[in-house]
């Protein structure tokens, strides 16, 4: 068996508003980006999309989903009101269960996930719906542990890593963030969305083109300063855990879209060919 590889990365939203407001001015840049991600994606023809999301939080440890097909209705806890979420995935088990040993072996604390009902988080979905529509592509989906640092984040991709080269897979990796997180603490009108924060942009546009210069190690040099400042997505560990997998050597980004999703930062962002 050959070994496996990691033939593309992305770095994506995960709010719903993207779903539901696809025609809306503010967001096309981000839904264009977006889909566009989508159509790259469906071209290397993976084996697996292996998503960690922010928006699926756990507190003791990192769990792993290994229901076959969790599917259902999510509705949003906190934008409840755009709509509902239905879902249904195409579990990879196996490489799920290797991914969660590779990462005990690493000494962090794992859970593995196999209930009935048990919903995908928002980011999850939104990610699949415009990467995966069709559900045809298998799945991989990890939380984001709140107490986990940048270090462990990364030990967590260096082990999904390792799980994917041996099992063969090609796979592609999502990591479901925000940048900025500071949103709008008064209602706006959608239509005129925009960054709630001038000198959070100007953080967010830094680190991109950090991203495309190939400088992602400096990335994770200046992450602890920009969560401080911005209010970053879970202290934007999705990135270490991205950077963690792929390696820093290898990771240059391409900024598909960028642009305010009610105030906060949001990007699309592709690793072509990182391993």
């Amino acid at each position: 068996m050959s070994p496996g590889k990691i033939s593309k990365a992305y770095l994506v939203p995960g709010l719903p508003h993207l779903v539901f407001g696809k025609k809306l001015q503010a967001w096309t840049e981000l839904v264009r980006g977006y889909e566009q991600a989508g159509d790259n994606c469906r071209k290397s023809k993976p084996d697996v999309l292996v998503t960690y999301s922010t928006q699926w939080i756990s507190v003791l440890g990192h769990s792993f989903q290994t229901h076959p097909n969790p599917s259902g209705i999510h509705v949003d806890e906190n934008w409840y009101d755009l709509g509902d979420l239905p879902f249904s995935a195409k579990v990879d088990v196996d490489l799920t269960k290797q991914m969660a040993s590779k990462a005990a072996g690493k000494g962090l604390a794992t859970k593995l996930i196999n209930f009935d009902g048990f919903p995908l988080d928002t980011g999850t979905i939104v990610a699949q719906h415009f990467l995966n529509a069709d559900g045809s592509v298998p799945v991989a989906v990890l939380s984001s542990n709140v107490y986990a640092n940048a270090a462990d984040s990364m030990k967590l991709g260096a082990a999904v890593s390792e799980a994917i080269q041996e099992s063969g897979r090609n796979a592609v990796l999502v990591a479901c963030t925000g940048m900025s997180g500071r949103f709008h603490t008064t209602e706006i009108d959608f239509k005129k969305d925009e960054f709630s924060n001038a000198a959070d942009d100007q953080w967010n546009r830094r680190l991109l083109k950090m991203m495309e210069a190939g400088k992602c190690g400096e990335v994770l040099d200046v992450m602890g300063d920009f969560a401080a400042n911005t209010m970053a997505d879970m202290q934007f560990k999705a990135f270490a855990w991205l950077i963690g997998a792929l390696g820093v050597a290898k990771a240059r980004g391409k900024v598909l879209a960028y642009g305010p999703i009610y105030g906060t930062g949001a990007a699309v962002v592709e690793f072509d060919n990182a391993s």
